[in-house]
């Protein structure tokens, strides 16, 4: 989750970033710099840029801007996360390289329960896409990382990302796949030019692939891991640093049956509480909106403090709640089964999901889930 600029030709002096358009390909790069001065974060979607950079003219100090994906396996015991950064040392707290902002990471946990990952710095990155209307899909190479994403669009509404690492120096070379099972979103609706691109205050979200058939085939310091499950692609940006906007923020996606579901139940440094749901079924949108009561998630179990400190370990489960303002109400409740990474204010983990509309004629389904806490309170 965890988890740009309305595209005009910039000016040389503009960091050398620059957006091109020849033989009806769109590309934009981006410099391993950050920029001295204001930026300005998209707040309203453009036509095609969903997965496009949304900082104008850079990324500064403490802005931050980054593309994730993610594969967790139908058993919810195994799991890889690629994550491409242009973030600023005060931005997010995830910076790995200091005051060079781009960046590329892949990480994961075995179904041995072993945890692993990589990091490497980029020298610059370059974006394409095909410039037509219906186009989503995106193509960014992280310039001597080894890291880079190759998206298709298949039709059928459908998109194709293929992730790859080619760091045989860092011991971990492979690919990710991805093929979308359900449609784009932003936080308030579904990927159409005007919709609001604001999670919360300071924060933004696109949803590329909501939920997706997922495949993983690396080789890690010589060893083969290989799977199939679930996937996902998102990516957050945002214009002022990202720990001092919020208190809590829970996210998660899960395929159960046929039901694919994203939450987003946050509280930002106000107090005020957002909320954001996704509910497709077979590939079909059901409700993907957000506001209060769109969706609920509280921990229950050990470790279901609400609202949790820095210091309340994983909770056992979560119960999230979709309301979809007609009367009816989807129940999924998770169950934590790896913890794939626990740093105190960051929290992320696999779970098995089980639920549905309940009632007579709606049975239980069940799946696995990706999901994961930040939380600021001492």
């Amino acid at each position: 989750m965890l988890m740009y600029f309305a595209l005009a030709v910039l000016p040389a002096t503009a960091l050398a970033e620059y957006v091109f358009r020849s033989n009806a390909v769109e590309t934009i790069t981006l410099p391993n710099t950050l920029y001295d001065g204001p930026v300005t974060a998209e707040s309203i979607a453009t036509k095609g840029h969903i997965d496009w950079p949304k900082l104008s003219p850079g990324v500064n100090d403490t802005t931050y801007d980054w593309w994730y994906y993610d594969v967790v396996s139908a058993d919810a015991s195994t799991s890889v996360t690629f994550v491409f950064y242009n973030a600023g040392p005060n931005g997010f707290i995830n910076t790995l390289f200091g005051s060079n902002p781009l960046s590329a990471s892949v990480s994961g946990i075995l179904s041995n329960g072993t945890s692993w990952g990589i990091a490497a710095p980029a020298t610059s990155a370059m974006f394409a896409r095909p410039d037509k209307d219906r186009s989503i899909a995106t193509t960014a190479v992280f310039e001597n990382s080894g890291f880079s994403w190759n998206g298709t669009d298949i039709g059928h509404g459908k998109t194709k990302y293929v992730v790859t690492v080619d760091a045989p120096e860092l011991g971990v070379t492979g690919t990710m796949t991805l093929v979308s099972f359900a449609p784009a979103r932003y936080p308030c609706g579904l990927a159409t030019a005007g919709q609001t691109e604001e999670a919360f205050p300071g924060v933004y979200w696109s949803v590329s692939v909501p939920d997706a058939e997922g495949s993983v085939d690396l080789r890690i310091d010589g060893t083969r891991v290989k799977f199939s499950g679930y996937g996902y692609h998102d990516k957050n940006w945002g214009d002022v640093p990202f720990i001092g906007t919020l208190s809590l923020s829970y996210w998660g996606h899960a395929r159960l049956g046929p039901y694919s579901i994203v939450w987003a139940n946050s509280i930002d440094a106000k107090g005020v509480e957002h909320a954001s749901a996704y509910l497709a079924k077979d590939g079909k949108v059901l409700v993907s909106a957000c506001g209060e009561g769109t969706a609920v998630v509280r921990p229950w179990g050990k470790s279901s403090e609400f609202p949790p400190r820095i210091d309340t370990g994983p909770a056992e489960g979560l119960e999230v709640l979709f309301d979809l303002g007609d009367g009816r109400v989807f129940r999924a409740n998770v169950t934590t089964s790896t913890v794939v990474e626990d740093e105190g204010a960051y929290i992320r983990t696999l779970g098995t999901v089980a639920g549905g509309f309940g009632g007579k004629y709606e049975k239980t389904y069940h799946g696995a889930a990706m999901f994961e806490v930040f939380k600021t309170k001492l």
